[in-house]
């Protein structure tokens, strides 16, 4: 097949999705989530990009190889393996909110706002919105990831709950044509009605892309990506003691606190990004690289409540029309970075080490239906990576605020250091001085200014140090936050400042321990602030599994059954404000220790995987109780949910006298990203 062929088909696709994403109406507020592969390692650190770790030698590909290789497009240099392994945790917790260290605090609903509960300091440099808590779900450009194999790649999962208004999607397809172009898909699909009443919610992200290898010494990748999420906001129940009474009838018998059933938020995005590489010179193993990086990206946030009947009395400070309540903040920005790039390859798959040196400038405009504006940031750029072996990794990269910006930096450092059977030792640093996000800023509510601060720019550090031990399956480490001029919601939902620095210590270990084919995997985390008036999130967690593992059928089944199990320690949880989209403090509510654990069973044959599970087993005890991540907003009550994913590795090689130009290797993994020319 050839991209002209296959280009027709994929246009379509598109245009189904783009189309489906934009009806309007709650009857389309359906939504869906895809898991990541098991090989995907989620690490600890706070930025909100995951990727994996750089893939080991790479080794011989054969005609029927397996072996599934990808890149990014901001880094074509550096090349990732990924593998098909065992049916484990990051497969059977569909909920991105519970594939982290710790579980993301939600509103009880499958792809609903949400927060960490072991608190992270979140990357930022320059302009941002402050709109974050559909983060988990979302695409970005820079994570599109281009498979380059000499198979066509697909990967589809699937997840069910009670109903057909309770399922997720995620499908990842790759395809490699003749001379060497490839386009990359990704999507992804949340549709949960919920269990309370006006809970629905629809999240749906699409990321596509296309790599092109212009020629021998120029590259160039063309990527789409557009999210959008839409939920009620019925602001959580007002009592739960109705439940485990006589007349109760399910979650559905309580009363909501936004009893008019009219409040809505539609977030969207979508950017359009070019990036293009330009091998200019070649000195032995070095290479010498331009680079540009040019997105325009569009954002448009809304929250309207047209009825304000009952629901005035919740919205109190920002009741300031009876007409309705509305605050639409519309974004229109230009990036552009220009980056001198200088690398040695050592191996067909990661450079040796990474030099470079660039500049990033973005011009933003904004409409939040009071005033129109516009402003630029820019920011002088610097990035090293050493690798000299598989044992060692050294990444850094930094940014200095020019202009405007000045006095704003950054810098993200990570270090990986393994030393054989004695063990790997990691650490990472976050330091950042920043502005304030434009809602921490200025308000607009049905075009009246609530306010417009002038705070000081935050200043934080974050520290992370870990030492695993694979073989004892071991992992211990800490992080500690340092933040001066803090900044938070308060119980009126209103943008506070500190004059304190707030200090956070975390520390957190991981045990698999096995005895014969019976498996018991720990997670114990434990954290504590000096500022409990701000701060008050858990200061203890622990996740564990207890499962049976092994083999059926000639060793042709991977089977797992067994128990997950989460439990953390007393405390009073943020509320939610619809209007700014921001959790905020609370004084009303505490949650109680709630054990909370879910049986499954799950199991793969080749390329298939299934589980199923059924979730909080102790609401089957006693209904009377409930567990709040979010004040107000308990979570599910006992539900089952069953999942299935596939892969495909379709054949993708030309016959004998096609005349392919595809490039491959025999020696590592295919050529034609970030080859050495």
């Amino acid at each position: 097949m050839t991209l002209k062929q296959f280009l027709p088909g994929l246009m379509l696709f598109m245009l189904v999705q783009l189309g489906f994403a934009q009806q309007p109406g709650q009857d389309s507020l359906t939504r869906s989530q895809p898991v990541l592969p098991d090989s995907t390692v989620l690490p600890v650190a706070s930025d909100s990009s995951r990727r994996p770790k750089p893939a080991a030698p790479a080794p011989k590909l054969t005609r029927d190889s397996n072996e599934i290789w990808f890149n990014y497009a901001y880094q074509p240099e550096r090349m990732y393996q990924l593998t098909d392994t065992l049916p484990g945790r990051t497969f059977r917790f569909y909920d991105p909110a519970r594939q982290q260290l710790i579980d993301y605090g939600t509103l009880g609903n499958l792809g609903s706002s949400a927060r960490p509960l072991l608190y992270e300091a979140r990357a930022q440099r320059g302009f941002d919105t402050g709109v974050h808590a559909f983060d988990l779900y979302r695409l970005d450009a820079k994570d599109l990831a281009f498979f380059r194999n000499r198979r066509t790649f697909s990967d589809v999962f699937f997840s069910q709950g009670r109903t057909q208004n309770e399922n997720m999607l995620r499908a990842r397809l790759s395809r490699t044509f003749d001379g060497g172009a490839t386009i990359a898909l990704d999507y992804k699909n949340f549709n949960n009605l919920g269990q309370f009443n006006y809970q629905t919610a629809k999240n749906n992200s699409l990321s596509v892309g296309l790599f092109l290898p212009v020629s021998e010494r120029y590259q160039l990748y063309l990527i789409h990506t557009r999210n959008v999420h839409r939920q009620q906001e019925n602001g959580g129940i007002v009592t739960d003691t109705v439940f485990g009474d006589n007349q109760f009838a399910g979650p559905i018998a309580a009363a909501i606190r936004l009893p008019d059933e009219d409040a809505q938020i539609r977030l969207s995005d979508q950017a359009i990004q070019a990036v293009q590489h330009l091998d200019f010179a070649r000195a032995g193993n070095r290479q010498f690289r331009l680079s540009h990086e040019s997105t325009a990206k569009w954002e448009n946030f809304k929250f309207f409540d047209d009825a304000l009947g009952a629901d005035s009395l919740y919205f109190d400070t920002f009741f300031v029309d009876r007409r309705g309540l509305r605050n639409h903040l519309k974004t229109f920005r230009w990036d552009n970075r220009v980056e001198l790039i200088t690398y040695r390859k050592k191996r067909a798959d990661q450079p040796s080490d990474v030099q470079s040196l660039g500049l990033s400038h973005s011009w933003i405009k904004l409409d939040d239906e009071l005033r129109d504006t516009s402003l630029s940031n820019l920011f002088l750029d610097g990035r090293l990576e050493i690798t000299p072996s598989d044992k060692f990794s050294l990444q850094g990269t930094g940014g200095i605020g020019l202009l405007s910006n000045f006095g704003e930096y950054q810098v993200r450092a990570s270090l990986r250091w393994e030393i054989g059977k004695a063990g790997i030792f990691d650490l990472g640093l976050l330091a950042q001085r920043r502005p304030p996000s434009y809602l921490q800023h200025r308000l607009v509510v049905s075009q009246r200014l609530l306010w417009e601060n002038d705070f000081e720019k935050p200043v934080e550090t974050s520290l992370s140090a870990s030492y695993s031990l694979p073989a004892l399956g071991l992992r211990l480490g800490g992080n500690t936050h340092l933040v001066n001029n803090y900044i938070y919601f308060d119980q009126q939902g209103i943008v506070q400042q500190t004059t304190s620095p707030l200090q956070v210590a975390q520390l957190y270990g991981q045990l698999d321990l096995k005895l014969g084919r019976v498996h018991f995997d720990n997670t114990l985390a434990l954290q504590n602030a000096n500022r409990s008036d701000v701060f008050r999130l858990p200061t203890w967690f622990s996740k564990n599994s207890l499962y049976y593992a092994g083999h059926l059928f000639q060793k042709k089944l991977d089977l797992q059954v067994g128990v997950d199990f989460r439990i953390n320690s007393e405390f009073r949880p943020d509320g939610y404000q619809p209007l700014h989209w921001q959790f905020v403090l609370q004084d009303s509510l505490t949650q109680a220790i709630y054990p909370w654990a879910d049986a499954f069973i799950a199991f793969k044959i080749e390329r298939f995987r299934f589980f199923f599970r059924y979730e909080n087993l102790f609401n089957a005890i006693d209904n009377t109780q409930v567990y709040y991540q979010t004040a107000y907003y308990p979570q599910a009550f006992g539900t089952f949910r069953f999942g299935i994913a596939w892969r495909f590795l379709d054949s993708n090689l030309a016959g004998p006298n096609s005349g392919s130009t595809s490039p491959t290797n025999s020696n590592g993994p295919p050529t034609g990203f970030g080859r050495t020319f």
